[in-house]
């Protein structure tokens, strides 16, 4: 499955009340430059995921159900855990809301059917700082930042 998006941070927080939403609790298994494996909970639902990039806004990804046993073994061999909810807005359109040690970081996301579709966009008036390439724009460079990088960059971006 190709993956293309784009990420604002949120300045304005719109009302989530009436959306519905999911936590997810996902733990990084393998990160690289370019490739990435993980697993996650999704509310009761178990995967393991490959992203690798393909270009700036592009991803290719795979997915597969997992067991919540294979889950828990997997989970004993990760490096980084990161936990959020998302609120489904609209199929391609998310609010990500972190908590733990990533707490202050609200997130949109947008997935388009197309890279021309993804440069043409624009943001929504709520739509802070686009953070699409950069340490707070994916989960995996994210759970790399120690506490005052994490802070610093939320502040540079605000």
């Amino acid at each position: 499955m190709q993956e293309i998006e784009r990420k604002f941070l949120v300045k304005v927080l719109p009302s989530l009340d009436a959306f519905p939403s999911t936590v997810y609790e996902r733990y990084f298994l393998v990160i690289k430059p370019d490739y990435e494996e993980r697993i996650q909970k999704k509310g009761e639902i178990f995967e393991k995921e490959i992203k690798r990039k393909t270009s700036e806004l592009t991803r290719i990804t795979e997915k597969k159900t997992i067991s919540r046993e294979e889950f828990e073994k997997l989970k004993e061999t990760a490096s980084y855990k990161i936990s959020r909810i998302s609120y489904f807005l609209e199929p391609n359109l998310t609010i990500k809301v972190y908590l733990g040690d990533y707490e202050g970081l609200v997130r949109a996301e947008i997935e388009f059917d197309s890279e021309i579709d993804a440069k043409n966009f624009i943001p929504l008036d709520w739509m802070g700082q686009e953070i699409t390439n950069t340490k707070l724009g994916k989960d995996s460079k994210l759970v790399k930042l120690n506490q005052k990088e994490f802070l610093s960059l939320i502040k540079e971006y605000s």
